[in-house]
């Protein structure tokens, strides 16, 4: 029996196209649910099993992935992007306490982000964006995170810096944990995005703030735990990158989903009104 403190439900909303159910399949497959990760124009996806959505390649409803992780239960409802289906995606937006909005490095904002995002709105529920498809052509992380900056402002902040893009794209930095043997080439680019979320989570603390100005050093354990606060409190959003196809940055995902995202104790609680004319 899993502690509710260990239970995440988040829904995968976004645009349609963004890899919404690429990046479920990876997420499941990488939690040893599945076993093998199925393709949506192969029509074998664990959340596009209905014979419409196989004939269409495409959702067109909300489907339900549970998994474990780490100790975890993190329930994944994966929702359609077309606006047919927006019913689909406004129903599981008050059974969950997270999302994470899909965006295609290789389209950046569109249509379909600003609808998740005001949906994430109205429901007054944290989220992270995952910039997918880094593995696509004409795919560009720097001009995704340009795109949400200016779309949602600066809250909207790169937790990981990805290792290329295109053909040569390889995997991911983590920022809050960057490893000791990054790329040489690399080392100014990651230490400088590192600098810029220090200060983003500095930020939304005015204690931590000062410190920061002051050039004191924030250890670890504080800067996880602010983040956390900020980011459940909308005034920080992650910005994750990888390839739901190639099976990259799925498990920092999941990671992050653990670490990041409130449990139903931690979430907004639903509150019931009588009315006086009620019957």
């Amino acid at each position: 029996m899993v502690d509710v403190d260990k239970v995440r439900n988040i829904v995968i909303a976004g645009h349609s196209g963004a890899g919404k159910t690429s990046l479920a399949e990876a997420l499941v497959f990488n939690a040893k649910a599945t076993t093998r990760i199925g393709k949506v124009e192969d029509g074998n996806t664990a959340s596009d099993y209905e014979p419409e959505e196989v004939k269409r390649a495409g959702s067109i409803q909300t489907s339900l992935l549970p998994c474990d992780w780490k100790d975890h239960k993190i329930n994944f409802l994966d929702t359609p992007g077309y606006d047919d289906f927006v019913g689909e995606v406004i129903s599981p937006m008050r059974v969950v306490e997270g999302a994470v909005i899909a965006v295609a490095a290789n389209a950046g904002v569109e249509v379909g982000t600003e609808r998740a995002w005001a949906k994430c709105e109205e429901a007054e529920i944290p989220r992270m964006i995952f910039v997918g498809k880094m593995d696509r052509e004409n795919a560009d992380f720097a001009r995704s995170v340009e795109s949400l900056e200016s779309s949602f402002g600066r809250k909207c902040v790169p937790f990981q810096v990805p290792l290329g893009s295109e053909q040569s794209f390889k995997g991911v930095v983590d920022l809050l944990n960057p490893p000791d043997d990054v790329p040489g080439e690399m080392s100014d680019q990651i230490a400088e995005a590192r600098d810029r979320l220090i200060e983003a989570v500095a930020e939304s603390d005015d204690e931590l703030a000062t410190r920061y100005l002051e050039g004191e050093d924030i250890s670890q354990e504080e800067l996880l735990g602010r983040a956390k606060k900020a980011i459940m409190s909308g005034d920080l959003v992650p910005i994750l990158a990888g390839s739901g196809v190639m099976n990259l940055g799925a498990a920092e995902l999941l990671n992050a989903t653990i670490e990041f995202m409130p449990s139903p104790l931690e979430g907004r609680q639903a509150t019931a009104e009588a009315k006086e004319d009620a019957v």
